[in-house]
């Protein structure tokens, strides 16, 4: 149970993580991906029925505006969404930018400017949403 007061965190994965991860790997070739991938952005219901373990599990995936929308249904003040990764996890030489210290700092200034802004939060594949207990 959570105190007046206290900070609840909750953690989600983006309606847009399969698409974005299929892009950056080439899955559209295969019409069983693009068929879960679909369903994704349709309805947020990601369906893996091929035993692809590449392919993630069954789950549940929510645009940023569904986080912060759960948490106001649940009473919490004060909700933010953020995202995680921000854009740099599709990056296919992301390893070897964060070992060059101009570009992680790069990687970085982007991810901060990113992390919050409504229009930009769902290119992460997590998000967190926290709000606080009236």
């Amino acid at each position: 149970m959570l105190a007046p007061g206290g900070v609840v965190v909750a953690a989600a994965i983006s309606r847009y993580a399969s698409a974005l991860d299929g892009l950056a790997r080439k899955r559209s070739l295969d019409p069983q991906f693009v068929a879960i991938r679909d369903r994704d952005l349709v309805d947020g219901q990601h369906r893996n029925a091929t035993r692809n373990p590449a392919y993630f599990t069954t789950a549940y995936f929510h645009r940023p505006e569904d986080v912060h929308a759960e948490l106001v249904a649940a009473g919490f003040d004060l909700p933010q969404v953020f995202g995680v990764e921000g854009a740099a996890w599709i990056l296919a030489d992301c390893d070897e930018r964060w070992e060059h210290p101009a570009l992680r700092a790069d990687v970085l200034a982007v991810a901060r400017a990113l992390e919050s802004a409504p229009s930009a939060i769902g290119i992460s594949a997590h998000l967190l949403g926290t709000g606080r207990k009236q």
